[in-house]
């Protein structure tokens, strides 16, 4: 009976937590909070929960008794548990079991051994077999200067097997594990991008995570590249920018493309040293019955750059959570011009706790940008769209695949070692025959000259190839406010919303 009070003991502290999860870390001041509970409901509730408990541990005592084989009573455990989540139906809520938690703990220390890529998958109890992003890992986005990055795999992609192997079957943990795989042992993945479909080998190598990058660009411009929010970020940020204007920097561009979010006290901490006192930065609603009331947050006013200072954001469809809040934060206070591409659209938090070895994962609320707005599965739309993810015809995308796993773009680098924007285009020339697009070319050329240096050598920005940056300088460097912006759109036609830049 030692083994049915182990996870009668589970059960009940699963219950007990799940009624009285613990609140977010405050970093931001609440300016009203809201909330109330049902105890009808909560006693009902109760009521059911244990007969189910007191079922289910009849039911174990009765394998113990009787089932033929030893109870592995860790898995066991380990199954009540995911599939209690499970049930609840949403892709955003998991439970780490014991044994994955170590793997699941390197991803929050900078450094591990993978392709370079932030992923979701839908728990294969839920596939629709007439949805592929419910059995298929979705790309969020690439990491930078990643082996997937270098290979031109983007948010949305999908991948349905690794190593000839289907994937649909393992939930997100494993598949992240497989996805991996092991350093200097390549690995094949298979990828579907919209009607494509394709095969990219990769070779999984020691990824280096930091949280910002920085430098002075266009002679004033101050560039600052967030890649994730950690419980550094804020910090690393607020140095970054104290650098630049010291440096002489006139106005920044905030690069949030591809970072998939992180601690929201972080993005929360950063829109604080943009935005004045009091502003609405944030509202989060939990479930009514909750003990974590619903609560706006506001800014304080410790501001670190003047509210005269130009600002624009990056952002693409890699930008996502936590991302999506500091843009949100950001655009609806008039203090961020947004350009780039529509982004990911997750507007529901999560609560990461530690629980029986392993850890929950549970989605707890919604967040509302300072407009009222929810963008959950919709996203932001950017003031000035540079849209850059092309789709490519089947045709192409053989041709790519084909060229590849060809070692041109090596072979390339040894005979012109320069990092020069004359030998990108000289690349593209060489190789405009091959049946890949010229804009793809010279993407994989400058990927492979920037990640053939050294990291510290690397430059934090491409002036010459990257159009969604050029937009950016542009727009920061007119002085163009979010005011001004906004009395222009008004007096255009209703139709036109969104500026539309064609990448050619």
């Amino acid at each position: 009976m030692k083994k049915v009070l182990v996870l009668f003991l589970a059960l009940v502290f699963l219950t007990t937590f799940l009624s009285a999860a613990p609140s977010i870390e405050r970093y931001m001041a609440p300016s009203a909070q809201y909330g109330s509970s049902d105890s009808n409901s909560s006693a009902q509730t109760a009521a059911s929960l244990s007969e189910m408990l007191y079922a289910l541990g009849n039911l174990y005592s009765y394998l113990d008794t009787n089932f033929l084989y030893e109870i592995d009573s860790q898995a066991m455990q380990n199954a009540v548990i995911s599939a209690m989540i499970d049930s609840l139906g949403d892709k955003y809520s998991y439970y780490i079991t014991p044994e994955n938690a170590q793997e699941y703990n390197e991803d929050t220390t900078g450094k591990y051994v993978g392709i370079g890529i932030y992923i979701t998958k839908v728990n294969p109890a839920y596939i629709d077999w007439e949805d592929p992003s419910t059995y298929m890992v979705i790309i969020t986005s690439p990491f930078p200067g990643s082996p997937a990055d270098r290979a031109g795999l983007r948010s949305g992609d999908m991948i349905s097997h690794v190593d000839g192997e289907e994937i649909y079957e393992l939930d997100g943990t494993e598949a992240s594990k497989k996805i991996r795989g092991t350093k200097n042992t390549p690995i094949t993945l298979t990828i579907h991008r919209g009607e494509s479909i394709f095969d990219v080998t990769l070779t999984p190598e020691e990824i280096t995570s930091p949280s910002t990058e920085k430098d002075i660009i266009a002679d004033n411009v101050g560039y600052i590249r967030i890649l994730e929010f950690t419980q550094t970020t804020q910090e690393s940020f607020r140095s970054d920018v104290e650098d630049l204007l010291s440096r002489g920097a006139e106005s920044f561009i905030i690069d949030l493309r591809n970072n998939g979010g992180g601690i929201v006290e972080s993005a929360l901490g950063i829109a604080n040293m943009f935005i004045p006192d009091g502003k609405t930065l944030l509202t989060t609603k939990f479930k009514e019955k909750s003990n974590n009331k619903d609560t706006v947050y506001t800014s304080t006013g410790y501001l670190a750059v003047n509210e005269d200072v130009p600002v624009v954001l990056l952002v693409n469809g890699g930008t996502a959570s936590a991302s999506e809040i500091l843009t949100g934060a950001m655009r609806d206070n008039g203090r961020a011009l947004v350009v780039g591409s529509q982004t990911f659209g997750k507007g529901i938090m999560q609560f990461t706790i530690a629980f029986m070895g392993g850890y929950l994962n549970i989605t707890v609320a919604n967040y509302y940008t300072p407009s009222g707005a929810n963008i959950h599965e919709v996203g932001i739309t950017p003031d000035f769209v540079v849209d850059v993810d092309t789709d490519y015809t089947d045709e192409e995308m053989e041709a790519y695949v084909a060229f590849f796993n060809e070692p041109y773009l090596e072979d390339w680098l040894k005979d012109h070692p320069d990092y020069t924007k004359e030998n990108i285009i000289a690349f593209a020339e060489q190789y405009k025959d091959s049946g890949v697009p010229e804009d793809l070319l010279k993407l994989l050329m400058r990927n492979e000259y920037i990640y053939s240096l050294d990291y510290e050598e690397r430059p934090v920005a491409d002036l010459d190839f990257d159009t969604q940056l050029i937009k950016a300088v542009e727009i920061v460097k007119s002085g163009l406010t979010v005011e001004e912006y906004e009395k222009q759109q008004k007096a255009m036609s209703p139709e036109v919303t969104v500026s539309e830049v064609s990448v050619i």
